[in-house]
């Protein structure tokens, strides 16, 4: 490493950077990642960058990528201004003092930690000129003088970091001219208090500032930053507080992050194929999707796209479209207001949640080959799904759709539509269909399950005997479930046997089945048939025991199943029959009979 650099002239270079930094105000969160970045080259230009990694207990350690340090303080006592010291991801136990001016990064904010464990200061900036960026800092201790970061000099910029879970302070600022934006202050005893009320909370809108766990404002105008500025202390302030965590909204492809889910699809950098992922967060938002996307949210529970009760939730316009992950409700409570509308054609819905909407979801007549599938939707003010006139091509299969006021599906004037698989549990009126469209997906495969269905199902293959009726027109569900459908195969299968019955069998010929019908007896070689059956993933193969089920004396893995029981015993007559039948997902099922055998 070069010791010997004109650190002055990189002070002077560095504060003039910083203080133009504080009037350059970006037009997007995506712009202030790139200014941030270029920002960061810039500073870099006659600097180096030196590595830390926990994970290098043994040495060496020199500061290199193949080579680095094991603790940040070794970083930051080796560098000179202008440095960037660069740490991977891990946990740090240890009070951080940034006496040097150097932009200190983690490799990624949730997972690279500074964790005092409970004791002083966690991070401590005695330098200017500082930026402070991708860690997560926590547990710091709870005297007065502790907190997260403690910025004790100007022109610091303190941006992309998690500071949380600290005893006193979450930031204590006691200089001025510090920026400070696009932090999670999450759960600190006191999340900030800014001494002389001379640093910058936000980055300016629409950029916004930083996210506050505690903060209670609301977003009206659907921007992603409050309406009332977060009080930071002696008349500071941040003034466009974030209503989601910083990183919340993220396009996978070009990594840029957004405030909301709206700001990432419109936003110009975002194009057709492109992937949005969505953390979990309750999004106060109306969405439209007006390009060709991948809309993921991480858990379709805890990711909530919420209309206050007004409009349509989410509105597909664009074809080839996929929306999946999320929990979406409170749509308006118009008849044409829905939790889902879809326009587009090849759009995929898949593992939502729609609830308490007006309708679930509305498939417009433009909506071609939809795919409608493993979604939960449940309590809406009318119906579940509804097809309007000239929707064809949807595939509406393996969703449970109940409670809702009025249908669960309602189809008017749209055939050519495959609805099966699904679970119909307590709406009003499970389906009503005027049109012509297949309710199932033949056999063994099945159709739905309806838990009004009052058939039975006698030879035990899980499909009832009898049609379901859907009603206001000529469509039924010829094969409906008799429980709800799992795609893992819990059912076993179906197996009879059909020779021998009762009856005195003479090498294999049955006679006077009359004359011995509470009986079965055998004189000479007997050949055993089986029928054996399985609705979802089909037979495996058919044992044949005698008498135990130790040893099968024959499998048999083709149809007809069938085994020629050639060697009876001189001594004993009595025998028990038995076979048994596995499906391919291992499960079994046995059908016997007791025999009397001679010769």
């Amino acid at each position: 490493m070069n010791y010997n650099r004109n650190t002055t002239h990189l002070c002077q270079a560095i504060f003039v950077l910083v203080i133009a930094g504080l009037f350059i105000i970006p037009g997007s969160a995506s712009m202030t990642n790139e200014s941030y970045k270029e920002m960061r080259h810039t500073m870099n230009v006659d600097g180096s960058t030196i590595y830390v990694d926990d994970d290098n207990t043994a040495g060496p350690w020199e500061g290199t990528a193949e080579y680095p340090y094991q603790f940040i303080m070794d970083g930051i006592t080796y560098a000179t201004a202008g440095d960037i010291v660069y740490v991977f991801s891990g946990i740090y136990n240890e009070h951080v003092d940034v006496f040097v001016s150097i932009t200190l990064v983690g490799e990624n904010k949730d997972t690279t930690i500074i964790d005092t464990e409970g004791s002083g200061t966690v991070v401590r900036i005695t330098a200017e000129g500082v930026t402070l960026s991708g860690f997560t800092i926590t547990r710091g201790g709870s005297y007065p003088n502790d907190a997260g970061v403690m910025i004790h000099t100007q022109y610091n910029i303190i941006t992309e970091n998690n500071i949380q879970q600290n005893s006193y302070f979450g930031i204590y600022v006691l200089g001025g001219n510090n920026t400070i934006y696009h932090n999670n202050i999450l759960e600190n005893t006191y999340q900030a208090f800014d001494v002389t009320a001379g640093s910058i909370w936000d980055s300016g809108y629409p950029t916004g500032g930083n996210y506050w766990s505690d903060y209670t404002g609301t977003d009206e105008n659907e921007d992603g930053i409050g309406e009332i500025p977060y009080p930071t202390g002696n008349s500071s302030a941040d003034q466009y507080p974030l209503i989601h965590p910083y990183g919340s909204v993220l396009n996978e492809n070009t990594e840029e992050i957004f405030l909301t889910i709206q700001g990432a699809i419109s936003d110009s950098d975002t194009q057709d194929g492109h992937v949005i992922i969505v953390k979990n967060g309750e999004y106060w938002e109306h969405v439209s999707i007006h390009k060709s996307l991948l809309l993921q949210g991480e858990d379709r529970h805890e990711t909530i796209i919420d209309g206050r009760d007004t409009g349509d939730v989410v509105s597909i316009c664009a074809s080839n479209v996929f929306l999946q992950g999320f929990l979406i409700q409170h749509s308006g409570v118009e008849e044409q207001n829905a939790g889902v509308v879809v326009i587009g054609k090849n759009c995929s819905i898949v593992s939502n949640i729609l609830y308490d909407n007006f309708q679930g979801m509305i498939l417009k007549h433009s909506a071609e080959d939809a795919t409608i599938a493993h979604n939960e939707i449940m309590n809406n003010g009318w119906n579940g799904i509804t097809l309007k006139s000239g929707c064809k091509g949807a595939l509406i299969f393996e969703n449970t759709i109940s409670d809702n006021f009025y249908a669960g599906i309602g189809i008017s004037g749209a055939s050519n539509n495959y609805i099966y698989h699904n679970t119909f549990q307590t709406n009003r009126y499970q389906a009503y269909d005027d049109a012509t469209n297949v309710w199932d997906d033949g056999y063994p495969s099945g159709g739905n399950c309806w838990n009004d269905y009052t058939g039975s199902d006698a030879n035990g293959d899980g499909i009832g005997d009898t049609p379901y009726t859907i009603p206001d027109g000529i469509n039924t569900d010829r094969y409906p479930l008799m429980a709800p459908y799992t795609s893992e195969d819990t059912i076993p299968p179906a197996v009879k046997i059909l020779s021998p019955q009762n009856g005195l069998y003479l090498r294999g010929l049955r006679l006077f089945p009359w004359l011995f019908r509470q009986r079965t007896l055998l004189i000479g070689d007997i050949t055993i048939e089986v029928d054996a059956s399985d609705a979802q993933s089909g037979i495996e193969k058919v044992e044949f025991y005698i008498d135990n089920v130790d040893q099968p004396q024959f499998t048999d893995n083709q149809t007809p199943y069938s085994w020629t029981w050639t060697h009876g015993s001189l001594l004993k007559h009595k025998h028990t029959i038995i076979v048994v039948a596995y499906d391919y997902a291992g499960n079994p099922s046995l059908d016997m009979i007791d025999v009397r055998r001679f010769l």
